[in-house]
């Protein structure tokens, strides 16, 4: 007769306990709604997480945008700490971005246990020269090489006085990136990035995981009456606002077909170059669902940046979403996605692109076969359980 076996309750909780797995996520905005960049990978990294039944104990810098209390549905506690701004930030040589998060309260909580820190962008890295961390596992989340970033924001910038900010932040961002090096893992999203930070940090790990984005839920149009071109983004960056009138006065004024122009914040001259134009319209603040439905029944997502930093979500979106994308070489840049899109880099073969392309019909088995040859690391499952593995194994 066997022997039979007794278990202690109390120690089968406490190795649950141990078996959880916790992590802080620092973001530098309030990822809800996840209507850009930025806090379109955050928010669906957490809910990944969430999903894989990682606890995240979330800390949100707040400017301009509401208590979101759907994130509580995904983490352990949010927490919300006001960002400094002013002029007064301005005047240290810490770059503005970084200064203007680094709070005393959130290194309290951070104090209060040993989960790994998850910094989202160099924004929230100021916490990595806190004494009180030491010792903890910190890393890095990269979304562009910021000084890069910031130096192309002022080459297409006109106001003297911004043009003059955006330089003076890249100089300083220059300067701090060499604290990074306390960062015990670095995450990038793209390739160019990641050879980048491995050759300024030989001796840290930099690995590299695409960005999470939505994609799930989403049914093919096969709309094909009203046909247009769309450009979407957040029309207050000024990245954005440039290939908008771009597009505006040196393409559309010259086609015959109907573009729109959708996203957040629009900057007058966007609205101001559109009414001069018949078949231009600007949307103003859409929606997630409206947006949505923009991209999927747009014949064609017209995607042009300047900038080749970082991976362009709208480029993500836009390829599991809608049907033709037509990019150019800078939206492309780090992102092995060349297979997905028609490239084409001037006024003119973006027109003769367009030209053909609106004759052309994009089936159902088109959009499959697109999906088909995605590579597998830009699926969420595949990017989140690499990164369980990289902060947790």
């Amino acid at each position: 007769m066997g022997k039979s076996r007794t278990y202690n309750a109390q120690s089968i909780f406490k190795v649950s306990i141990m078996d959880e797995k916790h992590i802080h996520i620092i973001s530098f905005d309030i990822p809800f709604p996840a209507n850009y960049g930025g806090v379109i990978d955050v928010y669906y990294k957490v809910k990944e997480l969430y999903i894989k039944g990682v606890k995240v104990h979330l800390h949100c810098f707040q400017y301009g945008r509401e208590v979101a209390d759907l994130l509580e549905l995904y983490c352990e506690e949010v927490n919300y700490y006001p960002r400094k701004t002013g002029l007064l930030y301005n005047l240290s040589s810490t770059p503005y971005i970084i200064l203007s998060r680094i709070c005393g309260k959130l290194i309290q909580k951070l104090e209060k246990d040993s989960y790994p820190i998850l910094c989202e962008g160099m924004h929230t890295c100021g916490l990595l020269l806190s004494p009180a961390l030491e010792g903890r596992k910190l890393i890095y989340r990269s979304s562009n090489i910021e000084h890069h970033y910031y130096r192309g924001l002022a080459n297409s910038e006109k106001n003297i006085f911004k043009k003059f900010y955006y330089n003076k932040e890249a100089q300083k961002l220059e300067k701090w990136e060499k604290n990074l090096s306390r960062a015990s893992l670095f995450l990038t999203v793209s390739k160019e990035e990641q050879k980048y930070y491995k050759t300024i940090f030989p001796n840290n790990k930099v690995e590299n995981i695409y960005s999470f984005f939505k994609q799930d839920g989403f049914s093919f149009s096969e709309i094909e009456v009203n046909k247009y071109v769309l450009f979407h983004g957040k029309l207050s960056v000024q990245e954005n606002i440039t290939t908008a009138n771009r597009i505006i006065n040196e393409i559309a004024k010259k086609s015959e077909f109907n573009f729109i122009i959708a996203g957040m914040n629009p900057d007058r001259s966007i609205s101001e170059n559109a009414k001069k134009h018949s078949n231009v319209k600007v949307i103003s603040n859409p929606d997630n669902e409206e947006m949505e439905k923009l991209i999927s029944e747009a014949h064609i997502n017209l995607l042009l940046t300047d900038q080749p930093t970082g991976l362009k979500l709208k480029l993500l979106n836009s390829i599991y979403q809608g049907k033709h994308c037509l990019v150019n070489d800078e939206m492309l840049v780090g992102s092995g996605l060349d297979n997905c899109v028609e490239i084409a880099n001037t006024n003119n073969e973006i027109k003769e692109s367009i030209d053909t392309l609106m004759q052309r019909k994009f089936t159902i088995d088109d959009y499959n076969q697109r999906k088909a040859i995605i590579p597998k690391e830009f699926n969420n499952t595949t990017k989140v359980d690499n990164l369980i593995k990289l902060i947790f194994d």
